[in-house]
């Protein structure tokens, strides 16, 4: 039923989830075991997003029914319908990482204070990212049968979303926003802002060298804490990621030794809080991966609007149209060969 055994960790991460969240709804006590109550449910939020990451790059179960319930759940568990990660994620970041094609880039943030580019960081990027959502639901809309029930399936996810939200709201609207709502804002912006965290600084990968045999291993950030992996199911490893996304997430810290030479060693970070607080505390100073400081002016060019990426090899991207479009997104989403 499973396509890789060590999935049964997701599994029951996913159960853990909704436990926490009908534990910490029932349970009574104070302001303080209510906070922690928060960030416990936060956590294990945030751990679905990351469960939902990998999901997204390679499929958890071997039946395409199986996996469309997963979807559903997991879209519980994150607050947000899973199938928007590609267009933004798998077939923008991925293959434009860092680019105007990638609305996801961290050369977007320009604030002095880089503390703030941080903290900012969702906010400013999710309506470009919601944009490319629109489109995918659109062109997944007007396109061919198979393509409308793709569409169908990003609709019940919404639905899911919206509904258990509302019910859960219209039930308890105090519980709701403490042990749901906060929970879930929470995790999306975690996730998101992972990618100030493993790109911000990097190389930027060539669109126009893609030759297979030429490989930039500088081009994210790697978190390398035995904990922080364990509790992120390996979303350090980010450059493996990057070189392989449909590699199963427990073969990456594998992977990730067998390149660890050919990373710069400033891109090998053991401890990611020791990494946030150096960047973006004390001393706080925009560098890169060599050290150099980053100058935000040189960034003024990308306020303005991304370019569409065009997500495809075959036809051209200047022939090509919304059913070419969605039919490669289909494709991704039933085989998860990104």
């Amino acid at each position: 039923m499973l396509r890789n055994v060590h999935d049964r960790r997701t599994l029951l991460w996913v159960v853990g989830y909704f436990a926490c969240l009908v534990w910490c709804w029932r349970a009574g006590g104070g302001v303080y075991i209510g906070a922690l109550r928060v960030l416990l449910l936060c956590y294990c939020s945030f751990a679905c997003a990351c469960i939902t990451h990998n999901a997204m790059h390679a499929r958890v179960f071997v039946v395409h029914s199986h996996e469309q319930v997963l979807r559903m759940v997991l879209s519980m568990a994150y607050g947000h319908p899973v199938s928007t990660f590609i267009p933004g994620h798998n077939l923008s970041h991925h293959r434009h990482t860092q680019s105007r094609k990638d609305p996801m880039r961290t050369t977007k943030m320009r604030y002095q204070w880089h503390l703030l580019n941080a903290l900012l960081f969702q906010l400013t990027v999710a309506p470009s990212v919601f944009r490319a959502d629109l489109r995918f639901l659109n062109m997944q809309r007007r396109g061919s049968a198979h393509d409308k029930e793709c569409f169908t399936k990003t609709c019940m996810e919404w639905g899911v979303v919206i509904l258990s939200s509302l019910g859960l709201g219209l039930f308890d609207w105090r519980r709701f926003l403490l042990y749901v709502y906060i929970p879930h804002i929470t995790a999306q912006w975690g996730i998101v802002t992972m990618n100030m965290l493993q790109h911000d600084g990097c190389d930027v990968p060539s669109e126009t060298d893609t030759s297979p045999t030429v490989v930039n291993f500088n081009t994210s950030r790697n978190f390398t804490g035995g904990l922080l992996n364990f509790l992120t199911f390996n979303n350090g490893f980010h450059t493996v990621h990057h070189i392989h996304p449909s590699m199963h997430w427990s073969l990456l810290p594998a992977a990730h030794t067998r390149i660890a030479h050919r990373i710069h060693p400033a891109l090998n970070e053991a401890s990611m809080p020791r990494y946030i607080f150096a960047a973006f505390v004390y001393p706080g100073v925009r560098v890169d991966y060599l050290g150099q400081r980053i100058a935000t002016s040189s960034h003024k060019s990308d306020a303005n609007e991304d370019q569409t990426a065009d997500h495809g090899h075959n036809p051209p991207p200047h022939t090509m149209d919304y059913k070419d479009y969605v039919a490669l997104v289909c494709r991704y989403i039933f085989s998860s060969n990104i």
